[in-house]
């Protein structure tokens, strides 16, 4: 039903990119301790869109190597700390995006069936 409204479209593809970043983040924390493991990192949202000619799709996320600034003597590049935080980028872009599409919900509930 949104479907095509620019606004929903943007929103909802953000909403799923902050998720799929949750779940790389998690494969990594996961795997912290796995010898060899290379981690990875999203591509900033902007960037994703950037790389698709603007075209807003929510269907996965795209990832990079992270950027390493120790590797651990087993090979694991993996940094704890750096996944903590990017886990909270995402959970904090996660919320914006919710906000802004429940925001603009609202918004069309209202011209659509006036003040209450």
């Amino acid at each position: 039903m949104l479907n095509g409204i620019g606004v929903f479209d943007l929103t909802s593809a953000r909403l799923s990119y902050e998720t799929a970043g949750l779940r790389v983040v998690a494969q990594n924390i996961a795997n912290a301790d796995t010898p060899g493991f290379q981690g990875r990192a999203v591509v900033p949202f902007e960037e994703a869109l950037r790389r698709l000619g603007n075209a807003v799709n929510g269907g996965g996320v795209q990832t990079e190597a992270a950027h390493v600034l120790e590797q651990a003597p087993n090979g694991n590049t993996v940094s704890l700390e750096e996944e903590m935080m990017q886990a909270a980028r995402l959970r904090a872009g996660h919320a914006l995006a919710a906000t802004t599409f429940e925001k603009n919900l609202e918004l069309m509930r209202l011209a659509v069936t006036g003040p209450r």
